[in-house]
């Protein structure tokens, strides 16, 4: 006898539905938990907040920042640090993202975050860092041949190179420390 009801309990659902009897609402309730990431937590998403600093660790305030989807490859969104550096990408579906430090002409990455992975709900902090050896003004403020010019010579004489020769002739001929 309990067969017989559950069966007819079955086909007056399936008449329900079929009729429109279930409200559009639930319906596509039903369809987006259909399609839901698995393992996410329905209409949870996540946020990216982070600073951005130069190499003395002081922030870098109205730089242009954008989030760059790790699995596809497109820029998603973009944004500009607050005076404090800091900047936030909000409603973010779980997945893998970049954040990257544009230049002030927004033509070129300085900076970029390693891969940030955040699951439903979650709120990952980053930090954005401008190095030393791309600080230089062609790097941050455009592309300048002098600021170039510049940047390599001082990025030289950081690295300890004290003199190099065009045509491969040797630059001094004193022996170096060990040769003899």
């Amino acid at each position: 006898m309990s067969g017989k009801v559950r069966l007819v309990v079955a086909v007056f659902v399936a008449v329900a539905v079929g009729a429109g009897g279930v409200p559009i609402a639930a319906q596509q309730q039903a369809a987006a938990a259909a399609t839901a990431v698995q393992g996410a937590r329905a209409g949870l998403f996540a946020s990216i907040q982070g600073t951005a600093v130069n190499w003395t660790n002081a922030p870098m305030a109205n730089t242009p920042i954008r989030l760059r989807s790790a699995r596809l490859g497109r820029v998603l969104d973009s944004v500009r640090t607050d005076r404090f550096g800091a900047f936030e990408f909000h409603n973010l579906e779980p997945g893998s993202y970049v954040a990257e430090m544009m230049n002030s002409t927004n033509d070129a990455v300085v900076a970029a975050t390693p891969i940030v992975n955040v699951d439903s709900g979650q709120s990952v902090a980053v930090l954005i860092k401008l190095s030393l050896r791309t600080a230089s003004p062609a790097a941050v403020f455009g592309s300048s041949t002098a600021a170039t010019a510049l940047a390599i010579t001082a990025a030289a004489v950081a690295a300890g190179v004290l003199a190099t020769s065009a045509t491969g002739a040797p630059a001094t001929d004193r022996a170096l420390p060990g040769q003899r």
